[in-house]
């Protein structure tokens, strides 16, 4: 009877072995491209938002009291949500946020 004998090389033996990514900093909830589950907004013009995501989608809380649920648009990407009448565009810790009546100007946010 035969014996067979198996070396790995250390290069082969890590392979193996499941590694796990770490991400270090930034806001607790937050992946690549996305925003937080629950952030406070300030704007100009004095409007504050509270921005609470759901699920693909968002829910933007207006301080003139309001409240929007967005989808994502287009379908599937995390920095651009709109409805008819509504839309948030993100772009790190600032947004712009257009919502309907006032005025067609976007308000300009920072987080």
């Amino acid at each position: 009877m035969a014996t067979i004998r198996v070396f790995l090389t250390a290069a082969a033996l890590a392979a193996t072995v499941p590694l796990a990514a770490c991400v270090g900093g930034g806001d607790v909830g937050v992946t690549q491209g996305s925003q937080p589950r629950l952030a406070n907004w300030s704007c100009t013009k004095g409007v504050q938002l509270t921005i609470r995501r759901t699920g693909s989608g968002i829910e933007v809380d207006d301080s003139r009291g309001f409240t929007v649920s967005l989808p994502p648009d287009p379908p599937g990407q995390r920095e651009r949500y709109a409805k008819t009448g509504y839309a948030l565009v993100f772009a790190g810790r600032t947004a712009s946020w257009f919502a309907q009546g006032s005025g067609g100007a976007p308000t300009d946010c920072r987080r």
